[in-house]
């Protein structure tokens, strides 16, 4: 098997040898002719642009739906270059590009974004428009959207629609009639943005984030932006100047020319060329990367040699194990780069003996240099050949929901988004609904309902496009009479057929994820051996009325114990023990299928003495700290339960807003479903999200010694001592075009378990921040920052948490972009941090923003 592909399969044959190098120009007064930059970017659009359809070039009638679900007639048509696609009311022509006001068509001056914006990127004269780099996927054949289900039109064919997922999680739907046409518009969305994502490694990044923004700021697309442009580029990319210097800076440019309006303009390169000396400037004439250069290597020194950089920075600085080789292979990547700034003229393209002081700060914070571990980013057969009990499985809870638990709409969407973000156990609370199918929402709530069948196309829609992803497991929350059980069953088999994993019941053996690659396994309550007329067996029934509230720190909070939860005077029902009638007996059919049976909790005594392994708990985030402060010896009991049986944590349903308790300590329990609200952006989804990076995304992790040992144990300790020194290319807040240049500042936070057993709040969570950067997003330096030191318990589970905010005159102050790096993969040395949106996503710039830091770890004895 071939793991590099374990987590992203394709839907088509890999592309190769039979695509040709460059295709034929074809010459059409109705092709969107454009201009963009110079790249190998643009070089490798061109060369798929044979394989494209000519009908994509031209314009293809679709029909696209509203956000409204109204289907409206519309042209979709690729820009010439492939870096574009529109979506317009009329086909391209003269006429349609005289009615814009310019003369080769790509995008429109006041066009929000394409490069930033998180809302759909839209023209004011109805144009929409996607960039190929905020292209996450494209989907076909379910409804799976929320446009898709809100559409008016009865009998919509799944077989003709078509789902752009792009700008992080937005959509664009339309159907195409003809399926020859179908498939050559989702082979060609696949194939650019493919070709984009691979060709993007070898250009900088302040070059693609140019190129980003070039693409809006030329508004007559000549190839040169004039000095009103120029100031709003500076705006755009968060560099702040006083108008006058800025416009000096403009003039002064050696290279100014007349464009097609009279007007003085500059091209791409010599832009570039003012924004790098801007940067110098700003710097005070050194940049960070090269006082880290000459710090190494000395002052007098422009280039450094392949032997020189392995010795006195891989290895002293950054305690870096590597070989010779290893260096010359990125030597050569890094010196065939396209990047701004004259080559050093003993270095040629491709040369493996030594890299220039501008080489040297791209590779500073490049992935090469992440902080997060790129080996453990890796999957292979090593990392998932354990029984399944011995991982953390990335997990969502009550996956439906669009917001909050009382009353938000529920989408087959957010189980699209969720398993690509990683997750592998979806949550689905399933009820019988008087239409005659079974269908998923919170019961007893305004919540909105489902049908469970359009959920598991959706499931079978993602495999078939990801043969080799790690097994999903369905968490079924079974409220469903008898008939209607039986439905499921059927819906189970005839949908997802070969995918849908029967477990053996003469084996005693766990299978491994590998054993399961493709595979849908199913969670739920089997009947018990006395047929039993009562949910009390369901999954989430464990917690008694009393049961507390919980807060991010754990503070567990008195709820009445005679009541539930209301609002307004209307109970909000979540367990199914205290407010579920009785229901019909369990399809025995149904049970077949189930490998992880959900049976009540009485003690882990009880459970490690009698429950088969395929039984499990599950229990929600106050029962784990009741748990664990009730009787020190359920520490070592669940962990040695843990070892053979499955148990999953969830919200507490006070949680009515779906915010997030913090993970680690159901982590550090061994818990294997820690089940989160997929649907909120919170502190717990991004270390969620920082955790399941570690094996390639494949949403498995394999537990650590610490976690898999019967004591509690922290396992290593150690102090962590981190400066933040520099950012670079850093988005405006929710990633908008419009605002004022940033002002940035750092938070960094690390959440741990506390050592030793016995206390009452074992979580330990610890902050420091910076000092804000004023107007300068771009490339922002904390001169003098000092190390921030934290005392890490347990290096095994705890997190650190990067978030950076701009600091502006308001009362709250807005997050930019985050990320999270399990301590266990983080690097020492001088390292660059990636960041992610606010769906733990890169789309558009997200891929390009950068914090370097310096990290230096003292482990205790």
């Amino acid at each position: 098997m071939a793991m590099g592909k374990l987590c992203h399969g394709t839907r088509h044959p890999p592309r190769g040898a039979d695509t040709p190098a460059a295709a034929p120009k074809m010459h059409t007064s109705r092709r969107l002719v454009t201009s963009t930059p110079e790249t190998s970017v643009g070089v490798a659009l061109e060369s798929v642009k044979a394989s494209i359809s000519p009908k994509l070039l031209l314009g293809l009638e679709i029909q696209r739906v509203s956000s409204k679900g109204v289907i409206v007639p519309r042209m979709l048509t690729f820009s010439n270059d492939l870096f574009t696609i529109f979506i317009s009311h009329t086909k391209a022509g003269k006429s349609f590009a005289d009615k814009l006001h310019y003369n080769s068509f790509k995008t429109y001056e006041s066009v929000v974004s394409t490069v930033t914006g998180i809302m759909p990127v839209q023209s004011r004269v109805g144009i929409r428009v996607i960039d190929v780099a905020d292209i996450l996927f494209v989907q076909s054949g379910f409804i799976g959207t929320r446009k898709l289900e809100a559409c008016k039109t009865p009998g919509l064919n799944p077989g003709k629609v078509i789902s752009i997922f792009h700008n992080s999680t937005n959509t664009t739907d339309f159907l195409v009639e003809n399926e020859e046409d179908r498939l050559a518009v989702i082979d060609a969305i696949e194939r650019i943005r493919d070709a984009y994502h691979i060709s993007k490694e070898n250009v900088g990044r302040e070059e693609l984030l140019l190129r980003y923004t070039w693409y809006d700021i030329d508004g007559n697309k000549s190839g040169s932006i004039e000095q009103s442009e120029f100031l709003r580029l500076l705006t755009r990319i968060n560099i702040y100047l006083k108008q006058e210097k800025a416009i000096k800076l403009f003039k002064d440019h050696k290279h100014v020319r007349r464009t097609q309006h009279n007007q003085q303009g500059i091209n791409f390169d010599e832009c570039l060329g003012i924004i790098r000396k801007i940067k110098l400037d700003l710097h005070g004439g050194r940049l960070m990367s090269d006082v880290i250069f000459d710090d190494l290597f000395g002052e007098k020194k422009e280039v450094v040699s392949a032997e020189e950089f392995m010795t006195k920075f891989l290895h002293q600085r950054q305690k870096e194990c590597c070989t010779l080789d290893d260096v010359k292979r990125i030597f050569s990547d890094l010196n065939s780069m396209e990047i701004s700034g004259a080559r050093h003229a003993g270095i040629t393209n491709g040369d493996d003996h030594a890299i220039d002081r501008v080489r040297f700060g791209e590779y500073m914070t490049s992935s090469r240099n992440d902080a997060f571990d790129p080996r453990k980013q890796t999957i292979d057969e090593t990392t998932i050949s354990n029984p399944i009990p011995e991982y953390w499985i990335s997990s969502s809870h009550n996956t439906y929901l669009t917001a909050d638990q009382w009353q938000s709409i529920s989408s087959v969407e957010m189980y699209v988004v969720a398993l690509h973000r990683g997750c592998r156990c979806l949550e689905l609370d399933c009820w019988d609904d008087g239409v005659g199918y079974p269908v998923v929402y919170h019961g007893y709530t305004l919540t909105t309902k489902i049908s469970f069948q359009s959920i598991i196309s959706a499931v079978k829609g993602f495999i078939d496009a990801n043969l080799n992803t790690l097994p999903i497991i369905l968490s079924l929350e079974n409220h469903c009479s008898h008939p209607f059980q039986e439905q499921i069953a059927t819906i189970l088999v005839e949908t997802l057929q070969e995918y849908l994993y029967i477990h053996d019941e003469s084996s005693s053996n766990w299978p491994s994820p590998l054993d399961l690659v493709g595979k849908v396994i199913v969670k739920c309550a089997r009947p018990p051996e006395k047929e039993s007329t009562s949910l009390s067996t369901s999954f989430d029934s464990i917690d008694a009325p009393s049961e507390s509230t919980e807060g991010s720190t754990f503070d567990e909070l008195p709820l009445p114990e005679s009541k539930p939860p209301e609002i307004g005077g209307i109970v909000l029902m979540s367990n199914s023990t205290e407010f579920t009638p009785q229901l019909p007996r369990r399809s025995s059919r149904l049970s077949r299928m189930v490998l992880f049976n959900g049976v009540k909790f009485k003690s882990f005594r009880k459970s490690l003495d009698v429950l088969p392994p395929s039984d499990m708990h599950s229990f929600s985030e106050v029962k784990l700290l009741r748990l664990l402060n009730k009787d020190p010896s359920n520490i070592s009991l669940w962990k040695q339960y843990n070892r053979e049986h499955m148990t999953r944590i969830y919200p507490h349903s006070s949680r009515v807003d779906s915010s997030n308790y913090n993970p680690v300590v159901a982590w550090a329990i061994g818990s294997q479903l820690v089940a989160l609200n997929f649907q909120t952006d919170d502190f717990a989804m991004t270390i969620n999200d920082g955790r399941f990076r570690e094996n390639g995304r494949c949403g498995y992790v394999h537990k650590p010694p610490s976690v898999l040992s019967l004591e509690y144990t922290t396992g290593r300790r150690m102090m962590l001592l981190l400066k933040v020194m520099y950012g670079s290319c850093l988005p405006k807040p929710y990633g908008e075009a419009a605002g004022e240049v940033i002002s940035p500042y750092v938070i960094v936070r690390v959440h741990d378990v506390k050592s030793g057993a016995g206390q009452r709040d074992w979580l330990e969570t610890t902050e420091r921040r910076t000092s804000p950067v004023r107007d300068n997003g771009f490339c922002p330096k904390w001169n003098g920052s000092e190390y921030f030191a934290f005392a890490v318990n347990s290096v095994d589970v705890a997190m650190v948490e990067f978030i950076i905010m701009d600091s502006d005159n308001g009362f709250i102050n807005d997050t930019m972009c985050k990320s999270a790096v399990p301590v266990s993969c983080l690097r020492q040395g001088i390292r660059s941090v990636q960041f992610y949106d606010r769906c733990g996503l890169q789309t558009g710039p997200y891929g390009l923003v950068r914090l370097l830091v310096e990290v230096d770890i003292k482990y205790s004895d």
